[in-house]
């Protein structure tokens, strides 16, 4: 599937979930085409993340000249962060990186630091509060409402897998791409798993390292930026050292 169908699908995706969620509170009256555009744009405007990155004009050429990549990733339940989200060698002075809780899930037959993520499955969009089943010949079905209304639950009748969740983002290049934030590095054995995404992202600078790239250690001079209870965020890099902005 091609990221631009993929983030078309996602799409559409949240605008019926949005249409159906105020329907149901409307009692199943039909939104006029004006109002679900106003609702959507309200739902994504409220649930969107952004975070800028400022690199100061010194550490901007140092980076540059030395190879180095800028590197999100971003955190699902209590694991540690283990797949390179985004990493971008065109970044400038000022950088806006931003999300939307639009994902997908998928899982893979391997878990390997330092190699671009496999997906083994199809791949589905799931909402938080969905639910989505790996069935015994290997397939995904179509997210279905069920699970705690935080997470997304994988239901396993497959056998050992690797989970995982793709999610939209924004990058500093302004191109919209769905991309895994996120495998188990551990299998799972069938049964539930319950897959919580967490509004915290790492910020770091990296060489010879790709998007969708597995890691099992931590990151050099890396940085938190916890977004659960605001929108926004700005860091500066300065000397070396990160700063908030």
């Amino acid at each position: 599937m091609s990221k631009s169908i993929a983030v078309s699908q996602q799409s559409q995706q949240l605008h019926n979930d949005v249409q159906e969620a105020v329907k149901s509170i409307m009692g199943a009256t039909q939104l006029k085409a004006a109002d679900y555009g106003r609702v959507l744009r309200s739902a994504l405007a409220a649930s969107q993340k952004i975070v800028t990155i400022e690199i100061a004009p010194g550490d901007l050429t140092l980076l540059k000249k030395s190879g180095y990549k800028l590197c999100f990733a971003k955190k699902v339940g209590d694991a540690d962060y283990n797949v390179v989200w985004q990493s971008y060698d065109a970044y400038l002075s000022n950088n806006e990186f931003s999300w939307t809780p639009q994902y997908q899930l998928f899982a893979s037959n391997l878990f390997k630091a330092n190699v671009q993520v496999k997906v083994s499955t199809n791949i589905v969009n799931i909402g938080l509060g969905q639910t989505s089943t790996l069935d015994e010949h290997g397939l995904l079905s179509s997210a279905v409402t069920g699970g705690p209304n935080i997470s997304m639950t994988f239901v396993n009748d497959y056998g050992p897998i690797h989970p995982g969740i793709n999610q939209l983002s924004t990058g500093i290049d302004g191109n919209q791409v769905s991309t895994p934030i996120y495998v188990a590095v551990d299998q799972v054995v069938t049964g539930e798993t319950v897959l919580t995404p967490v509004e915290t992202i790492l910020v770091w600078f990296e060489q010879n390292v790709q998007t969708s790239t597995m890691f099992s250690t931590s990151r050099s001079k890396a940085i938190e930026i916890d977004l659960t209870f605001d929108n926004t965020a700005g860091r500066l890099y300065e000397g070396g050292q990160w700063k908030t902005v």
